[in-house]
């Protein structure tokens, strides 16, 4: 497999990555003797924001593997950049927040959140969004062109 091709995969699977973390729990949120009241998901938090922005780098992928154009290295890096803005304005903070959450049944109850896979996941693919954003940027268009199905590697 050629560099150029292991960048574009690499790529890809961060915005899989970034995909899959709006679905798998991000916080579980624990009364004050440690069991868990709820859990929270990423897309049940800010809907399916970051989801939008890793389609959008998926598809400057594949434009760049169809033309060649370097300048799709850019919008991946933005996409990155922004999932991880997301991340760390909108989905840090609540990380070990004390509030009170309403149980059915049993009314309101102080809750802590504390941080799970998904939170992690949604970070890891911000940066392997921007760092394959950027390794994409040191392609040539003969490269990225090349990474594309269909062709044989040199």
């Amino acid at each position: 497999m050629t560099s150029g091709r292991l960048t574009l995969v690499t790529v890809l699977l961060g915005a899989l990555v970034v995909v899959l973390s709006q679905f798998v729990t991000a916080y579980t949120l624990e009364d004050p003797f440690g069991a868990t009241i709820a859990t929270v998901t990423l897309a049940g938090k800010h809907g399916l924001a970051t989801t939008l922005l890793a389609v959008v780098a998926a598809l400057a992928v594949l434009y760049a593997m169809q033309s060649g154009s370097k300048a799709a290295s850019i919008i991946v890096i933005g996409m990155g950049v922004a999932v991880l803005l997301v991340f760390l304005i909108v989905d840090l903070p609540d990380l070990d927040s004390v509030g009170l959450y309403n149980v059915e049944g049993a009314g309101n109850l102080d809750a802590t959140g504390h941080a799970s896979a998904g939170l992690w996941m949604e970070l890891t693919g911000a940066i392997i969004l921007i760092l394959g954003g950027l390794a994409m940027a040191t392609l040539n268009r003969e490269q990225l062109q090349a990474a594309g199905p269909g062709t044989t590697p040199t």
